[in-house]
């Protein structure tokens, strides 16, 4: 048997530090606001040192300030009492400890309760070119911290910058991870999950988690829509099956008995063949719109609306247009469909076919170019008001139409707006002056 081997995943660690940065969109921000804090401080530091003045340095000033001392201290070197009362007022108003020595190191006095162990200041005193002395200075209060103490704070203020920007780039990005939860959930079938992110929901983010719930809401219906269909249309298909199973029996029973076949059989075989042969022919057109799987091709208006009358069985004399050629490009399985929905809804449902109406766009909404429109008008009672919003949803069927509660799946105009939709235009229902109504759908004109 051969042996399969299964190469181990890395872990993220192992990847390197480019795999562990780019991994995670908050581990990128925490990392940008790393080299910004970086730059930033490299570029403060540039600036002022371009700017600053140039400096003599410390020990050129420590040096003068001995030298002033040593000097102050020298004019009064000889008169013990000046010398004593100059060191007094120092350690007074300076609060230190200063020790006055002769030039080979015995203490001449001392001024200042602190005990000197560290001279923080020595200055010599000179008198006609020879040392006589030197002052110490000792103060042992808190003195100004080193250099690297200072250097030691910015770099904890850094990281501690730093450390906040993680914070804050994990804020940011927690509600992204329950986005991508949604999204995955959505992939998997669970269509009623939603992105609930509370007060993050505003900006960029509250729109894109709009549009994730739209799209799992869309999503949703459409396979609603499909599952509704296929149970209604397995049902409705169920009938005529049913009853072509028991004339095909009644046939055969008869047959067998030396009767021929009937032509009222043979019609009623026909009625419910072609019953089956309208709702495999919806779902054909409805999988067609649903995969956007349109033909477009010349066709001629007229020609398309009189086989239409010719399929449903009527007169050709109800096509009216006031043109005698009425060229546009579309699908002439759907177009086909759709007209055939629209004659079969007012045959079974309002009474009647009164007219099929050809005409250019009269109301302009198209553009400059125009439209064709195809307009069925009926003899029913018409729709009322708040129904002709309704009649071109799926599964609706009207109460005031006849027969509208048998017979019918309510899929027939929905299928019509579909259509006009996928040839630019749109589908529409109103009632007509003196009675009846009119259902119409437009599609864009033909293209240059």
């Amino acid at each position: 048997m051969r042996e399969e081997r299964c190469r181990p995943t890395p872990p993220p660690f192992g990847r390197g530090l480019t795999y562990w940065v780019r991994a995670k969109l908050h581990r990128r921000i925490f990392a940008w606001f790393g080299a910004s804090i970086v730059m930033t401080g490299a570029s403060v530091w540039l600036v002022l040192s371009l700017a600053a003045a140039p400096y003599r340095g410390w020990h050129e000033d420590w040096e003068r300030l001995r030298h002033f001392v040593g000097h102050q201290y020298a004019v009064v070197w000889d008169d013990p009492a000046a010398r004593d009362e100059l060191a007094r007022t120092t350690s007074d108003q300076l609060d230190v400890q200063v020790v006055l020595e002769d030039a080979r190191g015995h203490e001449l006095s001392r001024f200042g309760a602190r005990e000197c162990r560290h001279p923080r200041f020595e200055a010599p005193v000179v008198r006609g070119g020879r040392e006589v002395g030197h002052v110490e200075v000792c103060a042992e209060r808190a003195q100004p911290r080193p250099g690297w103490l200072l250097i030691l704070g910015v770099v904890v203020a850094c990281l501690t910058l730093w450390a906040a920007s993680g914070v804050i780039a994990r804020r940011l990005v927690r509600p992204l991870s329950h986005v991508v939860q949604v999204a995955r959930d959505v992939g998997t079938g669970k269509l009623g999950s939603r992105v609930r992110i509370g007060h993050h929901r505003t900006g960029e983010l509250g729109v894109l988690a709009d549009a994730i719930d739209d799209m799992a809401t869309r999503i949703e219906k459409q396979l609603r829509d499909q599952r509704e269909l296929l149970a209604a249309v397995s049902h409705e298909i169920r009938t005529p099956l049913g009853h072509i199973r028991i004339l095909l029996e009644t046939a055969r029973d008869g047959a067998e008995r030396g009767e021929p076949l009937g032509t009222k059989t043979c019609d009623e075989l026909e009625r419910e063949v072609l019953e089956i042969d309208d709702l495999v022919g919806e779902l054909l057109a409805s999988s067609r719109l649903s995969f956007d799987a349109i033909e477009r091709r010349p066709l001629e208006a007229l020609d398309l609306g009189a086989r239409a009358l010719e399929r449903a069985g009527l007169s050709i004399d109800l096509l009216e247009s006031d043109e005698e050629s009425v060229p546009f490009d579309g699908d002439a399985t759907l177009l086909g469909r759709a007209l055939a929905n629209l004659l079969e809804n007012a045959k079974r449902h309002a009474g009647g076919v009164v007219r099929l109406v050809i005409e250019r766009d009269a109301r302009g909404e198209l553009g400059e170019q125009g439209g064709l429109v195809f307009a069925v008008d009926d003899e029913g009672p018409g729709f009322a008001g708040d129904e002709i919003e309704k009649v071109f949803d799926p599964f609706y069927r009207g109460e005031r139409r006849a027969g509208a509660s048998a017979g019918s799946l309510g899929l027939g105009l929905s299928l019509v707006r579909r259509i006009a939709q996928a040839h630019g235009g749109r589908a529409w229902a109103e009632n007509r002056q003196g009675g009846g109504a009119r259902v119409a759908f437009r599609v864009a004109p033909r293209q240059s």
